[in-house]
């Protein structure tokens, strides 16, 4: 009887998921080790490791998964909202211009949750997995709509407004403006929302964004967290329970760090090698694809070409400027570049990060801008003339005071 007993004490605490190993990091430039003991409602973050330490809200930058690659989004059936954010799931019914999904937010039953999105916060439902080539997302997110558009699986398109769907094995139905139709939801690919009637939600204060092991992005009003597991408040008023070991990043977004690709350029310059002409791309690649560096997806950063500078103005408010650089892993292979960072137009020590290539990898740089009214990112020409020189600054941010 005591070894039975013993077998399942044992079989319990095996039961028990490992810690997750966690870096917090600060806007001081401290970055903690550990795993996650709490967090509070004002972003304050209580870590474990070889001695305990905590991170005030007001001054906390990310907390990032210690192992863990930065997924590619999503691939499945999934929502897109306005502003970005993507989650994996189904829809239940559209109804009352709300749509009921079931989102799933990690592995494994419990992880699915059943939650209900203003349909003004969409801007893409996939009914059906995205096709891997020619996948119309993007255009659809950039492009100006007065309807609604409804991609069927025979690769016909239907203009008009969405009634609505009671469950899925209802038909959809949709409005053309002359008469009603009714489709089987079997055949609908993807449905892009209209436009005009679109609402990006944008907190004003502090928020966070979380980026899931499954690809999916979800920004958070607020949040509270164990050691177990993270519920939060979404923009849109859900309610979420998130496991830590299903999280890969938390940022802190509207806090000190200012990401540049959210801030408009003061100039750009582009000197071609021969011809073509290069712009700079704000949250891709400058071939206009994911920012990808060492098989991690950032969502934040800038994209340029040798030879490039491009310039912000900071007026004096920034501490610190911090990057992630490096070749982009689609479509650098083979380039190489000498990079710099200016400040007030004097260059900063980067050190054996100046010289990049893609066989050297990404360097992360720190740089020290206190009081700098202007920041400018310049990328040269290196050996091999401009040939593949598709420099990722991932995560650009400055710090403020």
């Amino acid at each position: 009887m005591l070894g039975s007993c013993f077998l399942l004490v044992s079989a319990a605490l095996a039961a028990e998921p490992e810690p997750q190993a966690f870096v917090a990091h600060s806007a001081t430039g401290e970055a903690v080790s550990g795993a996650i003991q709490s967090l509070a409602s004002d972003w304050t973050v209580a870590l474990a490791g070889e001695i305990e330490a905590k991170i005030p809200g007001v001054d906390l930058i990310s907390i990032r998964h210690k192992d863990a690659l930065l997924p590619p989004l999503p691939a499945g059936r999934q929502v897109i909202f306005a502003n970005g954010d993507r989650l994996s799931g189904d829809v239940l019914a559209i109804e009352k211009d709300q749509v009921r999904f079931r989102v799933i937010l990690g592995t494994g039953r419990e992880a699915d949750q059943e939650i209900a999105i203003p349909l003004s916060a969409l801007a893409v439902i996939w009914f059906q997995s995205p096709p891997a080539h020619n996948d119309p997302t993007r255009q659809w997110l950039s492009e100006n709509r007065r309807k609604d558009l409804v991609l069927l699986n025979n690769g016909d398109a239907l203009f008009g407004s969405v009634i609505g769907m009671k469950t899925v094995t209802q038909p959809f139905r949709l409005n053309d403006g002359k008469r009603e139709t009714s489709i089987e939801t079997s055949h609908i690919v993807a449905l892009a929302m209209n436009t005009d009637l679109a609402r990006t939600l944008r907190p004003r204060g502090t928020y966070g964004r979380l980026v899931l092991a499954n690809g999916c992005r979800l920004a958070l009003l607020s949040a509270h967290a164990d050691e177990r597991e993270l519920r939060g408040k979404t923009l849109f008023g859900g309610e979420v329970r998130i496991p830590w070991d299903q999280i890969v990043s938390l940022d802190i977004r509207h806090g000190k760090a200012v990401y540049l690709s959210d801030l408009k350029p003061k100039a750009y310059e582009h000197t071609p090698y021969l011809g073509q002409r290069w712009n700079y791309e704000m949250d891709r690649s400058v071939a206009g694809l994911p920012l990808r560096l060492k098989s991690s997806w950032f969502d934040k950063g800038i994209g340029l070409h040798s030879e490039s500078r491009l310039s912000f103005t900071l007026n004096g408010n920034y501490r610190r400027f911090e990057s992630l650089v490096g070749l982009d892993d689609q479509t650098g292979h083979g380039g190489a570049v000498r990079i710099a960072v200016l400040a007030d137009g004097k260059p900063k020590d980067l050190g054996a990060a100046r010289d990049l290539s893609f066989a050297t990898g990404p360097r992360l740089i720190h740089v020290d801008i206190m009081g700098a009214k202007e920041l400018t990112l310049v990328v040269e020409f290196g050996p091999g003339a401009d040939i593949c020189d598709h420099v990722d600054w991932a995560n650009a941010r400055v710090i403020k005071e």
